[in-house]
């Protein structure tokens, strides 16, 4: 969720001027993206929905993720209304997206979602120009690492969703939005 919002906001503000809307934007970003996914855990983990924050068991992590695919329908449709720039619809359209995806798979295996939300991220601002392959790779190393240390994923989980993640984003922002 923290590189979600990072990537938005470099789509946003890192070129020279910045769209009138940019800030209003980001703020849609945030909330559909960041804020409204991490209250929805709160609250599932509060009334027993879930067993812990991560959704550690992947058949309780179906019913958050839908919930996670409405949000980021919400946001898509705002964000098209705002008419934000083509990148950060297409970003939030491949979260939607990829979030169903990941309800597919997580039917029958259980992939890092970690993974796959850091790869996503990093396609989008790849497609945007942002060619910094070893920072990339660091921030998809270290949260794949920790993944693995925690014993939450296996390395096949967190290798298939890291490239997952990337590939997925990369070919839907390429078909749609560039």
């Amino acid at each position: 969720m923290v590189m979600s919002l990072a990537a938005f906001y470099i789509l946003l503000f890192a070129h020279e001027p910045s769209a009138p809307n940019a800030l209003g934007v980001l703020i849609v970003c945030f909330v559909f993206s960041t804020f409204i996914p991490i209250m929805t855990v709160l609250i599932l983990k509060k009334s027993g929905k879930i067993s812990d924050f991560e959704a550690s068991q992947k058949e309780q992590r179906i019913y958050p993720l839908s919930l996670g695919i409405i949000y980021f329908g919400i946001a898509f449709l705002i964000l098209t209304y705002m008419q934000a720039e083509s990148l950060v619809r297409g970003l939030m359209f491949c979260y939607m997206t990829n979030t169903l995806i990941t309800i597919l798979i997580t039917r029958y295996w259980k992939i890092s979602l970690h993974a796959l939300g850091v790869g996503g991220p990093i396609a989008a601002l790849w497609i945007a120009g942002f060619h910094y392959p070893l920072s990339a790779l660091f921030v998809l190393v270290v949260v794949s690492y920790a993944r693995v240390i925690l014993k939450a994923h296996t390395i096949l989980q967190v290798v298939v969703g890291s490239i997952g993640g990337f590939l997925l984003t990369y070919v839907q922002l390429q078909l749609f939005f560039v």
